[in-house]
């Protein structure tokens, strides 16, 4: 089987997966969230912008996206506005198949992502499976490390070589910037430390199948 289709076979099965979801939402949950379930309706590829574009595949359900990588990735709403402090940026990840030392989680203060690395300047919140996280700030090919791979308890850990969902949170504000792991905060650093003026988005490994559900990023004060 060719890289290619294997993609297209984890593709295939994590989207069953969120269509099967999608099916059992009750009436009330289609209630407090009528935005996402409204842009259920337009294709991934349409909603969703990756670099690189080859050897990405993507998959939407309601609210989620499925990502299946070859070469690890970065993605961002088309739709996406550049963000300027204060803000937050939400979602919930699951890992379906990857390594577990791979990680995976939100970026932020994104610019020139379309471009190649050396042109691409971005902070990033990553988490991994033996319940770690990570902050890093990208400046073009140099990748400084902000907080190194921690461990804490609000992760959850990788199950039988699948993930389990995480939480992710970043709050901007013009001094600092708070992140937070299913609720709980995990990190603040100050401000000047990362780019936070930009787009907000995802980055995944290579060779990962990526669920991500309920991505949020907008304005406002950081509570």
């Amino acid at each position: 089987m060719t890289p290619r289709s294997t993609r297209r076979a984890a593709l295939a099965a994590a989207a069953l997966v969120l269509a099967s979801a999608a099916c059992r939402r009750d009436d009330a949950a289609a209630m407090r969230h009528p935005v996402a379930d409204s842009a259920a309706a337009r294709p991934a590829a349409s909603t969703w912008r990756t670099n690189p574009i080859a050897g990405v595949d993507l998959a939407a359900s309601g609210d989620s996206v499925v990502v299946v990588t070859g070469p690890h990735t970065i993605l961002w709403p088309a739709a996406g506005q550049e963000l300027a402090p204060p803000y937050t940026v939400r979602a919930t990840f699951e890992k379906r198949h990857g390594r577990l030392h791979e990680g995976y989680g939100i970026l932020f203060g994104g610019s020139g992502l379309e471009g190649p690395e050396a042109g691409q300047v971005y902070s990033y919140f990553l988490v991994r499976g033996d319940g770690s996280f990570l902050v890093k700030r990208r400046q073009g090919l140099e990748t400084p490390v902000v907080r190194d791979w921690t461990q804490h308890a609000a992760l959850h850990r990788d199950r039988e070589e699948t993930g389990r969902p995480n939480g992710l949170e970043v709050r901007v504000d013009a001094a600092e910037v708070a992140f937070l792991v299913n609720g709980t905060e995990v990190a603040r650093v100050p401000a000047g430390e990362l780019s936070v003026r930009g787009l907000a988005g995802v980055r995944t490994p290579h060779e990962v199948t990526l669920v991500v559900r309920g991505f949020r990023a907008g304005p406002g004060a950081p509570r």
